[in-house]
């Protein structure tokens, strides 16, 4: 169905007289853009902007997911649901019609009568032993964008086996039909309201014995992770600032347009509040506080710490916390390989994965039922992803707060800051640069655009950046890797290894390098290296 027809069925067929004016108002750039596509999951769900039309998230899609969730519940015996929210707008909203649509087709719902943390949807999915966790969420996308991310009853993101098949249904589901049936109802059956006693037991643990005197300012950049990760630092201990600002729930993200905790501006207000309170350590999760960005203070300057420096971080310490015979990590294949020579020198074992949680979650929980929990280290990806805690699968931004905290704390206790710390694992083991950057397509056709440039990189392989020649490519879509097929590229050349990744949420071409040598002169090439790379990316 093309852009027009699938329009006009929506126009002609829809009873919501709201929507239909709308609908009405639309051009015809509009109608195009907005119903050109269908929404498709990728590696972390349903992903896009908040407008009408196919192509979008909106309550008419948000139905069609929930149908087509109900459909592969039915089929597969699966009975019950927890469905969370974050504090973007309309994910109340979104929350209450993918509720009503499971209940019509009678899931018991628990659902969270007021926002909370990705995580604590993970742990609610568990605790209740539901079948499946739905989040409302875009993670740290800016305020257009809105999303669900499906969840397993381990608390991992649904694998690659059932995305195909749910997507299947999601095809085949008449979306305007289902939501003719309950735009007007009422949540009445099957519905169980979860409070926040399910963020205090989540929140709940012993107190370390640490002498606290660090000082933090923690910003939850106007999303969900406040109630928790405040909790959580004041049961251990710490005391804490937040800038005014950034406090409240606010799905504009008035302060922090992208609110996305691994870039530098997310910690703008915190900086500003740092002129009156000489925070150690500035901490920020993202709107569904699954993710933390971390700015240390150090020779009175303020650092920001890259995903990956905080994940070496996190490893050393937590290795040497852990005296199991069998000790593991799980990270990605698009992480910074000096984790590979952390772990050899330690005797670690390092599992590899492609991107996301899906793949990251289900080998660490494969791995887990191999070697006992107390064999866990840590999971991450670079993008500020981190598993602390050996009991969930899924990234964690409350418990990883808390434990960078207490390592930066131990280390104010010797007069050391966190930089101090990685300059020693730097010593220790090698230097690597690890840079990633992205370049974004726009318009209909933007997902198409940004897939030819990596097939055309398959047809005319690079052989040559700069004066370093490619000596080794790997094609994780063609070649036997040992991991699922996904679409992306590796090159390797002299000490130098870069990535080609499409987004599977959106349409962005993302690029890893990582860059080995004396530290200067590594980010001096690294820096090159990139600008060349995306010359050539831009010229295909």
């Amino acid at each position: 169905m093309n852009s027009k027809n699938s329009y006009l069925f929506w126009l002609n067929n829809i009873l919501d007289q709201k929507i239909k004016k709308q609908l009405k108002n639309l051009n015809k750039e509009q109608i195009v853009a907005n119903f050109s596509n269908s929404l498709i999951f990728g590696t972390a769900g349903m992903r896009g902007t908040m407008q009408l039309g196919t192509n979008n998230i909106n309550v008419v899609t948000v139905c069609k997911l929930a149908q087509s969730l109900s459909v592969y519940m039915a089929k597969h015996g699966k009975q019950s649901i927890v469905i969370c929210f974050d504090t973007r707008t309309n994910s109340k909203k979104f929350s209450r019609i993918f509720a009503k649509v499971m209940s019509k087709n009678k899931i018991n719902v628990y659902l969270f009568k007021k926002f909370a943390p990705t995580p604590i949807c993970v742990y609610a999915t568990t605790k209740l032993k539901a079948d499946f966790g739905v989040m409302i969420t875009a993670s740290h996308n800016n305020k257009q964008y809105n999303g669900i991310k499906i969840y397993g009853n381990l608390g991992i993101q649904i694998g690659s086996d059932v995305q195909r098949e749910i997507s299947h249904i999601f095809n085949e589901v008449n979306e305007i039909e289902i939501y003719n049936k309950i735009y007007k109802s009422k949540l009445k059956n099957n519905i169980h309201y979860l409070t926040t006693q399910i963020s205090k037991d989540f929140v709940k643990m012993q107190k370390s014995n640490y002498k606290k005197n660090l000082k933090i300012i923690y910003t939850p950049l106007n999303g969900t992770g406040r109630y928790c990760v405040s909790n959580i630092l004041k049961t251990n201990g710490y005391s804490f600032k937040m800038p005014k600002t950034q406090k409240g729930a606010n799905g504009l993200f008035k302060t922090c347009p992208y609110p996305n905790p691994e870039f530098k501006e997310a910690f703008t207000e915190s900086l500003k509040l740092c002129k009156k309170f000489k925070a150690d350590i500035i901490v920020a999760t993202d709107p569904d506080a699954d993710r933390i960005g971390v700015m240390v203070k150090h020779n009175d300057k303020y650092i920001k710490l890259s995903g990956n420096e905080v994940g070496y971080i996190f490893a050393e310490y937590l290795i040497n916390k852990n005296n199991s015979e069998n000790k593991f990590i799980v990270t990605s294949v698009v992480t910074s390989p000096l984790i590979n020579e952390i772990c050899k020198k330690n005797n670690v074992h390092l599992f590899k994965t492609l991107t996301g949680f899906k793949s990251l979650g289900t080998k660490t929980y494969e791995v887990c039922k191999k070697y006992g929990k107390s064999s866990f280290v840590l999971c991450y990806e670079e993008s500020c992803g981190y598993v602390v805690n050996s009991n969930y699968y899924d990234k964690d931004g409350i418990y990883a707060t808390l434990l960078i905290c207490e390592i930066a704390n131990s280390l104010k206790c010797k007069n050391k800051t966190l930089i101090d710390y990685l300059n020693d694992i730097y010593n220790k083991y090698s230097y690597i640069e690890a840079l990633s950057d992205s370049i974004i397509y726009n318009g209909k056709d933007s997902l198409k655009q940004m897939n030819n440039v990596v097939e055309n990189l398959r047809k005319h392989k690079i052989e040559k950046i700069l004066n370093y020649k490619v000596t080794k490519t790997v094609d994780y879509l063609n070649d036997e890797t040992g991991l699922e097929k996904q679409n992306f590229i590796e090159y390797h050349l002299k000490d130098i290894i870069f990535i080609i990744r499409p987004s599977g949420t959106e349409p962005k071409l993302k690029i890893y390098l990582f860059v080995k040598g004396e530290q200067n002169t590594a980010k001096d090439t690294a820096k090159k290296v990139l600008n060349k790379i995306k010359s050539v990316l831009n010229n295909e």
